[in-house]
């Protein structure tokens, strides 16, 4: 018997690892000669992120760094200090199997953080930070897509699922330099300083694309010199433009871009004088483009012969759906209340989002996890604070990110950004300030779509099925509703010779009604 099985790969995204890994943080810090002894610590934070990461064979090395800020006031002095230190660690995680060219993703953040004077010029830091890793392969799988002979009946589904994709992710450094201006006192120590993307757009050019966008850049600092304990804030506006090239990419793809900040760095920068009246800014950000280039196949899921006895093999095969862009916002409200004393000055209020995650819930593109919303200020005594309070998320971003009706399942590809456009306070007693922020949600979101695919079919051509000569045609009522399928491969019929026995324009009984089905 001559059976030819002709055959055809399809694509789909495999993850080959999905784990967490801790680091913990200890320093034994002195302070230097030239700094004030420490009464009182008014905040400890770590910002966690990840500068390098490299993939080789079936194991992913990486750097994390840590930037400890610790900003305390002297006796008798309401000045704010601020110390820095960076620790740098070398991390190595194993695959799951070797691929080639896999998408890694990883986040840090800091889970705790304890600082404590062991006296007046030395302090004790211990902490741990958690690093999220998931690691994405692309991989074929040969599936059944015709047969020839045999007699083989063979029922197709069309999907639609990428035929190529091209990913490429990169880390870079945009630098701008700002003056403060004639009137801002010189730096004299940085307290906070961020960087948020407030917009961004993309344009593809051949083979490129140009990651496009906008940075608001934040920085609280104390002036130099003096005990002017005051604090000034400043924000700048700082554009971004990066060409990345993707290889093999036309205009048959439809290209996706994320970028995120990974860090901000400012460098005062000092003149003649040596009085730092502007800042260098350092922003790390991470660049991630994928296009994709969606095809029609047909996978065979099911088949018999209409005259041998015949057997086939299958396999779970994952397509990835189109991806879906997703550009949302939510608000996010919270007070900050410092009990001790009222509030009579406010220097600068923020949020932090890097502990809210996208996650599928029930089918539902969901923001979980903490914002943390943040005033700095000074009380009527004159006492330098800064109050926090944590506003727990629960928000369903499927309605306004234009997913509704698209199949989410808990394993899809989820790479949304979250970013702080606005923030902003108002004063509503004595001794707290409400807090408003607008956090906006950008990225595309990936679902995948399960099939069972045949990927071998063999005929015994010494197992006839058996008939019954006596008669050439059968009488069997379906029912509304019924596949074509079923009832042909339940008698050993072809699908085509009861189409055109009984004069059917589709593959589903759409009423009641007897069919002839023919046997010989």
């Amino acid at each position: 018997m001559n059976l030819k099985v002709n055959k055809e790969p399809v694509r789909f995204t495999e993850k080959i690892c999905g784990c967490t890994q801790e680091q913990s943080i200890e320093l034994d810090y002195v302070l230097p000669d030239y700094y004030p002894e420490i009464f009182r610590i008014i905040k400890c934070c770590a910002e966690s992120k990840i500068t390098s990461c490299a993939a080789n064979g079936d194991r992913i090395t990486y750097e994390l760094t840590v930037c400890l800020k610790i900003i305390y006031c002297s006796e008798n002095s309401s000045r704010p200090e601020a110390i820095d230190q960076k620790l740098v660690y070398s991390r190595t995680v194993n695959l799951d199997r070797s691929v080639d060219s896999p998408s890694v993703y990883i986040s840090a953040e800091a889970d705790h953080i304890n600082c404590r004077a062991v006296n007046r010029r030395r302090i004790d830091i211990r902490g741990a930070v958690t690093i999220s890793i998931n690691a994405f392969g692309d991989c074929e799988t040969d599936v059944v897509s015709e047969v020839f002979g045999g007699n083989v009946q063979l029922k197709t589904r069309s999907c639609l699922c990428p035929s190529s994709i091209i990913r490429t992710s990169r880390r870079v450094t945009v630098s701008d330099e700002f003056d403060l201006g004639a009137d801002a006192p010189p730096i004299g120590s940085i307290l906070r300083a961020s960087a948020e993307i407030v917009s961004s757009d993309k344009k593809t050019i051949a083979s490129k694309v140009a990651a496009k966008g906008e940075l608001k850049i934040s920085i609280a600092y104390v002036p130099a010199g003096g005990e002017d304990s005051n604090v000034c804030c400043m924000q700048f506006s700082m554009p971004f433009s990066q060409l990345v090239e993707l290889e093999g990419m036309d205009d048959t793809y439809d290209c996706r871009i994320s970028s995120s900040v990974i860090s901000c760095d400012i460098i005062p920068r000092s003149e003649g004088d040596g009085e730092s009246r502007s800042i260098e800014c350092e922003v790390l950000l991470f660049i991630d483009c994928t296009a994709v280039r969606m095809s029609s196949y047909g996978i065979a899921c099911d088949e018999y012969s209409t005259s041998h006895s015949s057997s086939h093999t299958c396999t779970s095969v994952k397509t990835a759906l189109e991806p879906v862009n997703v550009e949302s916002s939510l608000i996010v409200k919270g007070i900050c209340e410092n009990k001790d004393s009222p509030i009579s000055v406010v220097y600068d209020a923020w949020c932090t989002v890097s502990k809210l995650r996208a996650v599928i819930t029930d089918g539902k593109a969901m923001a979980v996890g903490t914002a943390v919303l943040s005033v700095m200020g000074r009380t009527e005594s004159g006492d330098f604070i800064i109050c926090e309070t944590d506003v727990p998320i629960e928000e369903d971003l499927t309605a306004a990110a234009g997913l509704d009706g698209k199949a989410l399942t808990a394993d899809a590809d989820i790479r949304l950004v979250f970013s702080v456009i606005s923030c902003g306070y108002t004063i509503s007693d004595e001794n707290k300030a409400e807090i408003k922020a607008e956090v906006a949600a950008r990225g595309q979101i990936t679902g995948y779509d399960t099939v069972e695919a045949i990927t071998d079919i063999a005929v015994d051509e010494d197992s006839p099925r058996e008939k019954n000569d006596e008669y050439a045609l059968r009488l069997y009522f379906a029912e509304e509703g019924e596949e074509l399928w079923g009832i042909a491969k339940r008698y050993g019929a072809a699908i085509s010779r009861v189409i055109e026995e009984n004069e059917l324009d589709g593959d589903v009984i759409r009423e009641g009604r007897m069919l002839l089905i023919p046997i010989a």
